[in-house]
């Protein structure tokens, strides 16, 4: 039963490396009779050579500073936002419940508009993180497991040390806006260790780092190539909106001038982040167009 388990691991581990060599590799183990512990080994050690030779590469650093490295601030910070706004309302209801309220119409209205804008503020930071994980998709697959690692742990890194915060401080003490009033708003929320440690980690986990994975995992190469730019190209554009919810955001791109435009044109701004829902169409066009072929295929 271990080396069963052990070469499992194996065969997971191996889901890393190049394809050829991942083929060569599990062949040679199996055809020579290692035992589970020792093609565990055995390929825990490729796996680690072939990482340690991936940081080596200039196209590894260039990618980890200019994409990796905003990629995951941005995503904490939204995260974070999304963290809050959902911990006042999950405490608002769950640490304060009163089953008569149950009898009140008015109640029930309030509570499905809440959880209605809530669905759809946790909807959009998962897809923002599932169309970073596509465009991270599209890197070489030498790099994809070192930058996956990263990205996993900048977030983490970011959530702990509460970099966001820090950055929006410095963002208003560098731009002369005045200082946010020092009490919190939400101290009866903060003041529980679960929603101000254990909860915002959890938001992490389940609205960026896995639809992240995900996206990465869908990545459609032997699609055509029309098909892979606008593919790439709505990511790309997805990923821009998530600067509607940090500061500075467009301001610091878009300088005076573009500002302007953007307070002359509000209505059509705020057409902008639907845009950012497009990987749900892509699931399902994907679930569909495999359905179908499963269906033709038994057919």
């Amino acid at each position: 039963m271990i080396s069963r388990i052990c070469w499992g691991m194996a065969f997971r581990l191996s889901s890393s490396l190049e394809q050829s060599e991942r083929e060569a590799v599990i062949g040679d183990l199996s055809e020579s009779g290692e035992s589970g512990h020792r093609a565990l080994a055995n390929v825990l050690g490729l796996v680690m050579r072939r990482q340690a030779a991936a940081w080596h590469d200039s196209h590894l650093w260039v990618v980890l500073f200019l994409v990796v490295l905003p990629l995951s601030f941005l995503l904490c910070t939204v995260a974070q936002n999304a963290a809050g706004e959902t911990a006042v309302y999950t405490w608002m209801y769950a640490n304060n419940w009163d089953w008569a309220l149950i009898k009140n119409a008015g109640f029930w209205y309030v509570l499905g508009q809440a959880a209605t804008q809530l669905s759809l503020d946790c909807l959009i930071v998962a897809c923002w993180s599932w169309s970073a994980g596509f465009l991270l998709g599209y890197l070489r697959k030498a790099v994809q497991p070192t930058t996956r690692v990263t990205l996993l742990l900048l977030l983490a890194l970011f959530q702990i040390l509460n970099a966001p915060q820090h950055w929006f401080r410095f963002w208003m003490d560098l731009s002369g806006v005045p200082p946010m009033p020092s009490v919190d708003p939400n101290a009866p929320v903060t003041a529980m260790s679960f929603y101000r440690v254990i909860f915002p980690m959890i938001v992490l986990g389940t609205l960026v780092a896995l639809p992240a994975i995900w996206g990465m995992r869908q990545y459609a190469l032997s699609a055509p190539r029309i098909l892979r730019s606008v593919l790439v190209f709505g990511a790309c554009f997805s990923v821009m909106t998530m600067l509607l919810r940090v500061p500075p955001g467009l301001g610091f791109l878009l300088g005076a001038s573009g500002m302007q435009w953007v307070q002359q044109h509000r209505e059509a701004m705020r057409l902008l982040p639907l845009v950012a829902y497009w990987p749900v169409l892509y699931v399902v066009a994907i679930g569909l167009r495999r359905y179908l072929g499963h269906r033709a295929a038994l057919a």
